[in-house]
């Protein structure tokens, strides 16, 4: 074997053997062999005619000699690399796994992969140490084995004393997903109406993959923290403490790297995606998977390299909206079914309401619908007004000209009083106290006004705090949490919730008996999810059945046939690039008595929240709560908060441990903060980040990522993750920095911005020169580019 030198070995040659052996345990000239040479068999010699001998750059074998991965270091040259690979080293040395690299990417391919993608190098950050390569091995023999695997009849497809039957379709859809997962299937999805328990079909399986050893360490991703939470502490604390779950922030990745089942939000697992390997998952959930998939998120999902299952109630289809020409690749982001690789339809496993409404898994449903005066109005010509009333001093204001709006805008900007009052009523009459409704909302001044109403209909006794109905629209995660935990028993206040969306999914309150619309949407989804809050069954309260009231006629539209609706959940698409925001229109007014709305949305609530009761604090403005926080963590005399001080000040790169985190979380529920982790995101600009990101940057020790910065950091992780060449790469980031700036401050870019000006142009080339070396695709990579980093607000 040549030496590995200077003079012999290219520049690529040596980064990835330093990486390899510094990083990952392999050795030079034992498990590492520099372009070693092998003699081709006679048979071998016949079938690749012209060869005797093949030597490709490096070569990882075990300690028997076997080779395991193959490097190829010209990557430079997709086109030979890649067949060569494929056709000619892995057909003569057989190995498992297959590298192309190149000064600026590595890509990475696994023999063992099927279906649609098989036959796709995929980008990596890493590569794989030996005792991964042993672990991979060894799972990829078990897969093959022909033996049964047990699922836990005790958490999924056991019989359900409370229905008095078993839970098979659990089971079924569990081996629908080991058989596929057995095959080498990459992709697969779960189609399952809201109430017939996907969360335990996940834990079951994770729980027989990890029992027979198919997988070592999973993720699963949801897309709100009260579903992490609720995922940990419902779901997967049924399999602990043989197999631990963690719910992992950026803070805290580091503490559970180790443990068996990984829990993160979207948000977090956005920032955080990039540090870890591409190959550390054996198995990647994402729960309510229509909502969580973006472009920018498909570019996260496809960071590992593992099989995809998506879970989902609510399949989406994209199409193109007519005349318009979308890029298939963009359609297929947008569809559930595409991007989980059923490209025909079908799911890996479906069971739909309809099934479980007539198989007796789903409580049935009838639906009343119960129009006010005004709401017909509004519907069929709309209302007409010139003037509104202030909301605080209820002085009339007139407007310079009248205004007409129709339902769609119905309490939006403008809420009716009287409307409020008439559902009140209406709920009142129709229901029996105490029993459980959820009463979906426009906006969070919309709910607010119609708790208040619903406050005064039901209190019978003159009480100055009824907390008959509560809206939980806060974005105080604590403040949700408890309300949906009283509102979760059955004979405690409050009785009924009020939402604009967050009690729509992943809401498991089995005794609600009504669900209410004063709403309408557009989104086939959205309904079916809604509708999926009273679906299920509750035989110790003796529910088995569920009404649905329908203030605005939304069931009408949605073509509800008494078992959801038949109609497709679509997507339609208009086509690439940044779109505006459309603002919704000015909202709407009644003829009788209008209130402005107060945009609770921009203010942040601080409550004190009691065993039993909420206390609000105020109402204060986002510049006001950040104040506080700041001078809070400061000048605190709390000694918990004041020794984390001193250990970061001691030790540079100071790393917390989980009682740390849990003192800094505990200190800004308490006085004089009164916030939760879900307002700092808020107050903060930055959905991911956690309360010791926000520690950390009032101290001064890390700062948290404007979004400028933001937008840089995807940036790289987009070009790490495509396979573009590097001369393709060279020139993306040339012109980061200008594509960044123009993002984060006009949320677009067009090739006018970069080619307009003379400075970009002198370093990037001409637009013609560049377009070519795109495949005359350039303003295709930028638009596709822009769409992905157009950041997402904080909640």
């Amino acid at each position: 074997m040549l030496g590995i030198n200077e003079n012999e070995a290219t520049a690529t040659d040596l980064r990835v053997i330093k990486e390899l052996t510094e990083n990952h345990g392999w050795k030079v000239g034992d498990t590492l062999l520099y372009q070693p040479q092998y003699s081709l068999t006679p048979e071998q010699q016949e079938r690749f005619q012209g060869r005797k001998s093949i030597k490709p750059d490096i070569v990882l074998q075990d300690m028997h000699g076997t080779p395991l991965i193959v490097i190829e270091n010209k990557l430079k040259d997709p086109k030979k690399a890649l067949p060569q690979l494929r056709l000619l080293y892995s057909q003569i040395l057989r190995p498992r796994f297959l590298y192309a690299c190149s000064k600026e990417r590595n890509l990475f391919y696994d023999i063992a992969w099927s279906g649609l993608d098989a036959g796709e190098f995929r980008p990596v950050n890493s590569f794989l140490s030996i005792e991964e390569v042993k672990i991979k091995i060894e799972q990829e023999k078990k897969r093959k084995q022909d033996r049964d695997i047990v699922i836990d009849s005790t958490i999924a497809g056991g019989f359900d004393l409370g229905i008095g039957k078993e839970r098979y379709y659990q089971t079924d859809c569990i081996k629908a997903l080991l058989a596929a997962i057995k095959n080498g299937q990459q992709k697969m999805l779960v189609h399952m109406a809201t109430g017939l328990g996907k969360t335990r079909v996940a834990v079951a399986l994770c729980k027989a993959l990890l029992e027979h050893g198919l997988a070592r360490r999973i993720l699963f991703v949801v897309d709100r923290r009260l579903l992490a939470e609720q995922a940990r502490d419902d779901g997967f604390s049924l399999i602990s403490p043989t197999y631990n779950a963690a719910w992992v922030t950026t803070s805290n990745y580091k503490t559970h790297k180790n443990k068996d089942i990984h829990i993160v939000v979207i948000d977090t697992l956005e920032i955080i995606h990039q540090g870890i390997p591409g190959n550390f998952y054996d198995l990647l959930i994402v729960d309510e998977c229509h909502r969580s998939i973006n472009l920018n998120r498909r570019i996260i999902f496809d960071h590992f390299l593992c099989p995809r299952i998506g879970l989902t109630a609510t399949p989406r289809i994209a199409v193109a909206k007519d005349q318009t020409k979308v890029p298939d690749d963009d359609l297929a982001i947008l569809d559930t079914y595409r991007l989980f690789g059923c490209e025909s339809g079908e799911p890996t496993y479906h069971y739909n309401i309809d099934q479980g409404i007539d198989e007796g898994f789903l409580a049935p449903y009838k639906v009343e619908e119960i129009k006010t005066h005004l709401t017909q109005m509004a519907e069929e010509e709309g209302i007409e007004f010139d003037y509104v009333l202030d909301p605080d001093e209820r002085k009339k204001i007139e407007l310079d000209t009248a205004k007409k709006l129709m339902l769609e805008q119905l309490n939006r900007k403008y809420l009716t009083e009287n409307t409020a009052k008439r559902i009140a009523e209406e709920i009142r009459k129709r229901t029996e106290y105490g029993e459980k409704i959820i009463l979906f909302g426009v906006s969070q001044a919309h709910c607010l006004m119609l708790s208040r109403v619903l406050n005064e209909v039901f209190n019978d006794n003159g009480s100055s705090n009824p907390r008959y109905a509560e809206p939980i629209i806060s974005e105080n995660q604590e403040l949700n949490r408890a309300l949906k935990g009283w509102f979760k028993k059955p004979y405690q206040k409050p009785y009924i919730a009020l939402s604009v969306d967050i009690m729509s999914t992943g809401v498991d309150i089995p005794c609600i008996r009504y669900i209410a619309f004063s709403a309408l949407t557009k989104s086939v989804g959205k309904y079916i999810q809604m509708l999926g809050r009273g679906t299920r069954l509750d035989p110790k309260t003796g529910k088995f059945s569920f009404q649905v009231f329908d203030f605005v006629g939304l069931c009408k539209r949605m073509e509800d046939n008494g078992k959801g609706s038949p109609k497709e959940n679509k997507k339609v698409v208009k086509g690439r690039g940044i779109k505006g925001g459309g603002g919704g229109g000015t909202g709407v007014k009644g003829d009788w008595f209008i209130v402005d709305n107060p945009d609770p949305a921009n203010l942040i609530q601080r409550v004190c929240i009691h065993e039993s009761a909420v206390e609000l604090i105020d109402n204060i403005p986002l510049e006001e709560a950040k104040k506080i926080f700041e001078e809070q963590v400061n000048g605190t005399d709390n000694p918990d908060i004041i020794a984390i001080k001193k250990k970061l000040t001691e030790k540079e790169d100071y790393e917390p441990s989980p009682k740390d985190i849990d003192n800094v979380i505990d200190f800004i529920r308490k006085p004089q903060v009164y916030m939760d982790e879900g307002q700092l995101q808020k107050i903060y600009d930055y959905p991911g980040g956690s309360a010791w990101d926000f520690f950390l940057h009032v101290l001064g020790i890390k700062s948290v990522p404007t979004p400028l910065e933001r937008i840089k950091k995807g940036y790289e992780s987009y070009i790490a993750s495509s396979v573009y060449n590097d001369e393709q790469v060279r020139v993306l980031r040339n012109i980061k920095d200008i594509f960044a700036s123009n993002i984060n401050s006009y949320g677009k870019i067009d090739l006018s911005t970069i080619f307009g000006n003379p400075v970009y142009e002198s370093i990037i080339g001409n637009f013609d020169s560049v377009n070519e070396l795109f495949d005359d695709k350039l303003n295709e990579v930028i638009e596709e580019m822009a769409q992905a980093f157009c950041l997402k607000k904080a909640a």
